[in-house]
């Protein structure tokens, strides 16, 4: 007769070329189609297959991305996760609380402001956290080590800040 069981009209032939035709355009599709519903042309459209399927995040994947997001790289995570996109499965780690493991600081070659920056990185120290410590106003924030002639002044500092002594050694130096 024309009508589901519920009472709702049975989509015909056109309405569902009306959808392919017009699909993203959702306000096209209810002008012409002015007996359904928005949520019902949405439903359609996905029955129809023009809308992507939403990736469900129930216990197995959550526990997968939770496994795997800390460590794992971006391609790795596409691949276990098809048809997801990249930035999706970021906002899905960002709502339960994953979180990337943090890199350690780059190599500077001193071997005392290497040695405090990995220090800072195993107790969890940004370089802001290190200059407050140390007293060292933005030194390590902006680089400045990065100058020809590194401030031994403010190195110090940062070593007596982490609860070590510098002893220095000339001919280890040299």
């Amino acid at each position: 007769m024309g009508f589901t069981i519920s009472g709702h009209k049975i989509w015909t032939d056109e309405e569902d070329l009306v959808c392919r035709i017009f699909y993203p355009d959702y306000f096209a599709i209810r002008q012409i189609l002015d007996t359904r519903s928005k949520k019902a042309i949405q439903t359609r459209c996905q029955k129809l297959g023009l809308v992507p399927p939403r990736q469900s995040w129930r216990w197995p994947a959550r526990q997968q991305l939770r496994k795997l997001y800390p460590e794992a790289r971006k391609e790795e995570l596409c691949e276990v996760f098809p048809g997801v996109d990249w930035r999706k499965i970021q906002s899905a780690a960002r709502y339960y609380g994953y979180r990337r493991k943090k890199k350690p600081y780059k190599i500077t070659g001193i071997i005392s402001l290497d040695q405090s920056r990995s220090r800072c990185y195993d107790i969890g120290w940004t370089m802001r956290d290190f200059d407050e410590e140390a007293g060292t106003k933005r030194y390590f924030q902006t680089r400045g080590y990065r100058s020809k002639y590194p401030n031994f002044r403010a190195i110090s500092r940062s070593v007596r800040a982490l609860g070590g002594s510098l002893e220095i050694r000339w001919d280890e130096q040299r």
